[in-house]
């Protein structure tokens, strides 16, 4: 079974945003690529994002945007069409580790 993995923090153009890789132990099959989420917060702090709440109060209590593309070409996009620059959006996905 494998986990999500934290590979990039930050705030870019006011907004924090938080990149994570799904880490499978056993990487063999790497044919479907790699499984990203982008989670989007406005103005959010590290320590804010550090903290711990369940799932649920965290949906409702703050308007962070998760994006799941299917292919991380299509996460460039996805960010744009959220607010994001294209320059923002090409430093944010030259964060992955492909």
């Amino acid at each position: 079974m494998g986990e999500w993995k934290t590979v990039y923090a930050d705030e870019v153009e006011g907004r924090w945003v938080t990149l994570k890789v799904y880490e499978t132990e056993n990487d063999e099959d790497g044919d479907e690529g790699l499984a990203v989420r982008a989670t989007v917060a406005p103005g959010r702090t590290v320590e804010q994002s550090n903290e711990q709440k369940p799932g649920a109060e965290t949906d409702a209590e703050d308007s962070s945007i998760t994006l799941d593309p299917d292919q991380i070409g299509d996460l460039a996009e996805e960010l744009v069409e959220i607010g994001f620059s294209a320059e923002a959006a090409a430093r944010i996905v030259g964060k992955l580790p492909v």
